[in-house]
Parts: structure tokens; sequence; C-alpha cells
């Protein structure tokens, strides 16, 4: 009977365990660098939202001072996008090729969304109401237009929590129509702030839709409002009642509206939609209610009723319940240069 002889295993190489752990480290390394990247970008899309909420809310209370002023609101819009387009007209013409891609449907909702039409028909509305309740109805009611948009559009997961969120605010901007009602503000100037919401969510769907680079998509907006429509208010109207301003007032409305307003606020949003998906984002717009009725009340000495504070609170809270990443999945987003019209 043939002799069994034990088999021997080799023992590794000190050289090969160093290396073997050398890999776990740089692949436990990686899976952290991977953690720490997505939560970076969450809180930039959070501290993007936050900004242009904040713009927005002090936005309402300027705007209605211009327009209780000397300026119309064919002015102020003419003023917004005649500087921002004219500083980002070298932008477009070297990112014309990646915009050349996007379908021009999606570019046409998002200049008359968030351009010149858009901010004619909010400051309309501010005129013949307060900043409070343009801020409030307007902005409150963006997140449940945007969630319709983008559930029929881009497909987007329906959680709970963000139909809570969105169910809250629907009820923050019926409180404030009640206070609008019993305010004695005539019912035709609702219609501009709900027909404003709605211009604003195909706005923040088409941005999504396109891909675009937030700075690249702010430059489309001020340059066609400023091709589109400053031509026609030089035509119909002209300059002669922003020369006629008073230089403070004039120097308040250039900063706020062409350089806050319609750069930077546009600019953190459309990084908030790209870092959280356009329902998300919207709901910061919803923070704007509370902010700007606190505004108007110290500028403007606004007084809200009680029913339209609590309004703006329902507001706030919904804005916060629907921000919860709970349970929700956002699709990726598109590659610009990769999208087909």
């Amino acid at each position: 009977m043939p002799e069994l002889h034990p088999i021997r295993l080799s023992t590794p190489s000190a050289s090969l365990v160093l290396r073997a752990k050398a890999l776990a480290w740089q692949v436990a390394a990686l899976f952290r660098f991977i953690g720490r990247s997505k939560l970076a970008a969450g809180a930039s899309g959070y501290l993007s939202g936050l900004g242009a909420a904040v713009i927005w809310s002090g936005w309402w209370t300027v705007t209605r001072l211009g327009v209780a002023g000397d300026l119309a609101a064919t002015d102020l819009t003419a003023l917004r996008f005649g500087i921002s387009g004219l500083l980002f007209l070298p932008l477009v013409w070297r990112e014309w090729p990646a915009i050349r891609l996007v379908a021009p449907r999606h570019l046409l909702f998002m200049a008359v969304g968030a351009g010149a039409p858009y901010t004619l028909v909010a400051a309309t509305g501010v005129r013949l109401t307060s900043a409070g309740l343009g801020g409030a109805i307007t902005v409150g009611l963006l997140p449940a237009f945007t969630l319709i948009l983008s559930v029929l559009f881009l497909r987007e997961a329906v959680t709970r929590t963000l139909v809570t969120g969105i169910a809250c605010i629907v009820i923050g901007a019926g409180c404030m129509i009640v206070g609008t009602w019993n305010a004695g503000y005539d019912g035709y100037a609702l219609g501009f702030f709900v027909v404003g919401a709605f211009m604003w969510a195909g706005y923040t769907v088409s941005l999504r839709r396109t891909g675009l680079q937030p700075l690249t998509a702010t430059a489309i907006i001020c340059v066609a409002s400023l091709l589109l429509y400053t031509p026609a208010w030089l035509i119909m109207s002209g300059p002669g009642h922003l020369l006629a301003a008073a230089p403070r007032e004039l120097l308040l409305q250039i900063v706020y509206q062409s350089l806050l307003s319609a750069i930077a606020a546009l600019y953190c949003y459309g990084r908030a939609i790209g870092r959280l998906g356009a329902t998300r984002a919207s709901v910061f717009a919803a923070i704007v209610p509370l902010f700007s009725v606190i505004i108007a009340a110290v500028a403007l000495h606004e007084s809200p009723s009680m029913v339209e504070a609590s309004g703006a609170a329902l507001l706030t809270i919904g804005a916060i319940v629907a921000a919860r990443r709970t349970g929700s999945q956002l699709r990726p987003i598109p590659d610009a240069g990769k999208h087909r019209a």
C-alpha cells in the first residue's frame, strides 16, 4: 500500500500580504470617498436651494418698492435682463455647441418660465396686491405644479413623505388665498401668481430634462430675454422712467434685479435642480413665503392677518417635510453633450 504524505500549504509571502492589505485599504478609501462625495453633493444642493430662496424672499419686497414708486413692471424686467443678458453673451457664444443640442421646446419653456414673461407676470401681480402675498402664493404653489409636471414628463418617484409635504404646502397656499379675499384684493390679481407658479414649474422641469449646467441655463434665459424683450421695451416704453428714477432706488434695482435675482438666484436654483432633482429643488422655494412675509412686514410695514401668517408657516413646514430624502429615488442627470433633442 503506497504511503500517503500530508499536503503542505505554502505560507503566503510577506510581500503578498502587504499588497493585499494595501489593496483592501485602497478599496475602503474609495468607498469612503464615494460616500463623502454623495454627501457633499447633497449638501451643495441644499445650500444652493437655500441661497436661491433667500434672494427670492427679498425680491418681492424690492420689486414692490420699484412698482410702487417711479418704475413700472416693464422697466424692472428690462433692467433685470438687459444688464445680465449683456454679461452672459460671451458664455452663450462659448457654450453654443452644447446649447444647440437641446430641443427648442425645452429652451422655450426655460425662457418663458424664468425669463421676461415670468417677471412681467409676477411684478404685475405684486403691483396689484402685496409683496408678501406674491411670494406666498406664487412660490408656495410651485412645488405642487412641479410635482405634477415631474411625474408626467420626468417619471420621478413619488413618496409618501413628498406627498405629505406637498399637501401641507397646498393647504398653506389655501390659507393665503383666504386671507387675500378677506383683505379685499381683486380676485384676478391672484391669477397672476397662479400663472407665475405654473410658468416657473415649467422652467424647473425643462431644465432638469435638458441636463444643462446651471450657469449655462442662466445665461440662456438672460440672453433670450435680452434679445426678445429689450427691443420691444425700447420701442414701446423706453428708458424714460429709469432715467427719471432716484439714483439710490435705481442702484438698488440694478443690484438686486440684475446681479442677485437674474444671475445668483437662477444659478443657485439650477445647481439645486442638478443636485437634488426638479421636485425636491422646487420645495426650497416654499421657504420663500415665510421669509417674504417677514421682510415685507419689516420693510414695507405690511401687516399679514393670522390666517395669512398661518398659511406662510404651513408652506414652510411643507417645504421642510418634502425636502426629506426618505424613500426617494432620483433619476440620474443626462449629460448635456449626449442629449438628443
